[in-house]
């Protein structure tokens, strides 16, 4: 069993309801993307003329149009359109986590009330990722075993584990000297005599800009710009860690970061605030730039692991998630995002490999 929860959006005008069908939201994404109204009835699957007619169902009822056409220049989002499609990519990206957590914890709960015979279910708390999500997806269509994946921050999901509030906990830690400067913090939770670790992903992670890059960011240093506004991840979060570090490593005080305070708790979300104009620039990882159509600027590759006890390492449950983490559909749903290597995907990979 599979349980999501979704919010949708309403529209009342003198006491008529209307839903906004979810199909809107994709389509104003697939012009935006592909400049033109055709291509992008193509992407969504639906028919021309239910698109155009889509359109003009909200364009009546807004009184504005969403999508403008322009004979021989293809299609653009108006003004309204564009508003309308960012804020549901930022309220997407903000709550998605939280609503799949609650909907784990839910699902767990409810199958225990109609069997409880199938025992508890097998709890991961990771950082959020679009690699980890991937790994539940395949979990949850290939596998038997109850899998409860909770969202949290690196520090967040090892005390977790450390508290035994978790069978596996997901991280990442930067490679080379920006890593080496915040191992003590990781290294206080989990060891080497009491865990093993198992390799996910190898991720890029940089600064997430708009395309054209207009206030022409070049590094961490042009934060420090007065007309530049900036998106902050959570504390405790693997990319706040490692961002802090670039910042001291440039000597940059964080007062010197317009927006440093203002923080998401996911790369989506990071990135649906630079693309819908909120703020000029974020950090977080390449394949999260790619799907929200952002110029990226890498700074630092990390590694992503899986911190699993050792009284565990043998249990079945985690043998199948080594399987799927070697099979061909988790390395095929990877391939088409930049900034992710998955040649070591699966392996299991000493402390040294990972913290030296």
């Amino acid at each position: 069993m599979d349980i999501k929860i979704n919010f949708h959006w309403q529209l009342s005008q003198q006491g008529d309801t209307h839903n906004i069908d979810a199909v809107l939201f994709q389509l104003l994404e697939a012009v935006q993307r592909e400049g033109s109204l055709k291509k992008a009835t193509d992407k969504t699957l639906v028919s021309y003329r239910f698109a155009w007619g889509l359109l003009n169902k909200w364009e009546s009822l807004l009184g504005q149009p969403l999508v403008i056409l322009e004979r021989g220049r293809g299609a653009k989002l108006s003004s309204i359109g564009e508003k309308l499609m960012h804020s549901n990519r930022q309220l997407s990206a903000s709550f998605a986590p939280e609503l799949d957590n609650f909907s784990t914890q839910f699902k767990r709960e409810f199958e225990s009330l109609l069997d409880h015979s199938r025992g508890d279910g097998f709890n991961i708390f990771a950082s959020h990722g679009l690699a980890i999500g991937t790994l539940r997806d395949l979990i949850n269509q290939q596998s038997d075993f109850q899998l409860d994946l909770h969202f949290h921050g690196s520090l967040d999901s090892l005390r977790a584990l450390r508290n035994r509030d978790c069978h596996i906990a997901g991280f990442h830690i930067p490679e080379g000297k920006l890593g080496q400067q915040i191992i003590s913090d990781y290294l206080e939770l989990i060891s080497e005599g009491t865990h093993q670790l198992i390799y996910v992903v190898k991720r890029n992670q940089g600064l997430m800009v708009a395309k054209g890059n207009p206030k022409h960011i070049e590094s961490i240093n042009s934060l420090t710009q007065p007309d530049v506004t900036f998106i902050n991840r959570q504390a405790d979060s693997g990319t706040r860690l490692l961002f802090d570090q670039l910042l001291e490593e440039a000597q940059i005080a964080t007062r010197q970061v317009q927006g440093y305070e203002q923080e998401e708790f996911t790369h989506m979300a990071v990135a649906a605030m630079v693309a819908s104009g909120a703020v000029d620039v974020g950090f977080g990882i390449a394949p999260v730039a790619d799907k929200f159509n952002l110029e990226f600027l890498p700074i630092a590759w990390e590694h992503y692991c899986l911190a699993v006890p050792n009284q565990l390492i043998d249990d079945e449950r985690v043998k199948e998630i080594v399987s799927l983490l070697k099979s061909k559909d988790f390395h095929n749903a990877l391939e088409g995002f930049s900034g992710y290597d998955t040649r070591r995907s699966g392996e299991h990979v000493s402390f040294k490999a990972i913290f030296s």
